[in-house]
């Protein structure tokens, strides 16, 4: 029995002997070795660094009209073909116009017969006038006679605008293009019976075109965005894999924030010459001129997202420091960062190993040599 219990401390004191065994072995596997290699970005001196902003955008023509009938009747002819750019005063339909010719015919006629009758009647008041100076006749056919004249008058005004309401009557059956810019669709066929109203063709004025965007409010404050500050602002077009050749200038800053969303609508202008940005579309767009004034960068990749915050290790003593920044605007690879100081070494390398104040060795400095 003894010689059994000492052969069970013995098995008891052999498993514990190798469990610490594996212990420290698997100790001096997980300590490193020495500091840990980085490679580092050193802050440069404080500067004036150009932003540029991206917001999503929507291109819309600088002038979008519907063609519409200003008289009843069949068309009688399409002058345009569709999606073809017109010019200002172009005709695009005809809608039968003789029965207005013959309404203008008839109004002059009736103007000429007013005109007629007015002579009469101011030959007539001329001829009562004298008599009734000399007392010939009493002063009710004096009165008679002057309202006649009067009447006459009157009657050649409204001859007149009945004359001019027909003639541009007639005028509304050339149909034609109040601005300049590209047609869409046909909205009636040759043959089709129109009223006043009826839309005819859409025409829209895409060269320039404007891209239609809108500014968080907090851009708006931290920017000094304004209406004035708008003159010195350039914009660019941007799509999905391609940039528009053409730079623009923001024109458009609203002065009132929509409530519903937090933002401020803002407007761009661009040359189009050759009809590449088509009206309704998503683009995204990029504003160029606003400048951050002493202000410090680094790279991307410095930058650790934490449940305490945002913050970058730097090298002080040899030893990976962890320090919080406020990040800012995106500058290609870096961001503009505060709450670091010119000189400082920032780690941009092998951080899934470094941890806080653990040693560390630089092997380059990125941004020298």
């Amino acid at each position: 029995m003894r010689i059994f219990r000492l052969a069970l401390i013995g098995l008891l004191l052999t498993a514990l002997s190798c469990s610490r065994s594996q212990e420290g072995g698997e100790r001096a596997q997980a300590r490193p070795a020495g500091p840990i290699p980085v490679d580092v970005y050193r802050v440069p001196a404080p500067r004036d660094i150009p932003l540029e902003l991206t917001y999503p955008a929507r291109l819309k023509g600088t002038g979008e009209v519907t063609i519409v009938a200003r008289v009843s009747g069949i068309v009688e002819g399409m002058f345009f073909k569709e999606g073809e750019p017109v010019r200002k005063g172009a005709l695009l339909f005809r809608i039968e116009p003789d029965i207005y010719r013959i309404q203008v015919e008839g109004a002059r006629a009736a103007l000429n017969e007013a005109l007629a009758r007015l002579k009469k009647a101011e030959r007539d008041w001329k001829r009562v006038s004298r008599a009734f100076k000399e007392g010939v006749i009493s002063k009710r056919d004096r009165d008679q006679a002057l309202y006649s004249y009067e009447i006459a008058k009157a009657s050649v005004e409204a001859a007149r605008a009945r004359l001019k309401k027909a003639q541009i009557d007639l005028g509304y059956t050339d149909v034609k293009a109040t601005i300049s810019g590209r047609t869409g669709m046909r909205l009636v066929d040759v043959g089709d019976m129109v009223n006043p109203g009826t839309p005819l063709v859409r025409i829209t004025t895409t060269d320039p075109i404007y891209a239609e965007f809108s500014l968080p409010d907090t851009d708006l404050l931290r920017y000094g965005l304004t209406q004035k500050m708008s003159e010195v602002l350039e914009a660019e077009i941007m799509g999905e894999g391609w940039v528009y050749g053409k730079k623009g200038r923001v024109e458009f800053i609203d002065a009132r924030v929509d409530e519903s969303t937090s933002s401020v609508r803002a407007r761009a202008v661009f040359p189009n010459p050759d009809g590449r940005l088509l009206p309704g579309e998503f683009v995204r767009i990029r504003i160029r001129g606003l400048v951050k004034k002493g202000a410090g960068e680094i790279p991307q990749r410095a930058v650790i997202q934490t449940p305490l915050g945002t913050r970058v290790f730097v090298v002080e003593g040899g030893r990976a420091v962890p320090r919080s920044v406020k990040v800012g605007e995106e500058r290609g690879k870096n961001f503009i960062v505060e709450g670091l100081k010119e000189g400082e070494m920032v780690i941009v390398s092998n951080l899934m190993k470094v941890r806080p104040n653990a040693p560390v060795r630089v092997t380059a400095v990125v941004n020298e040599g």
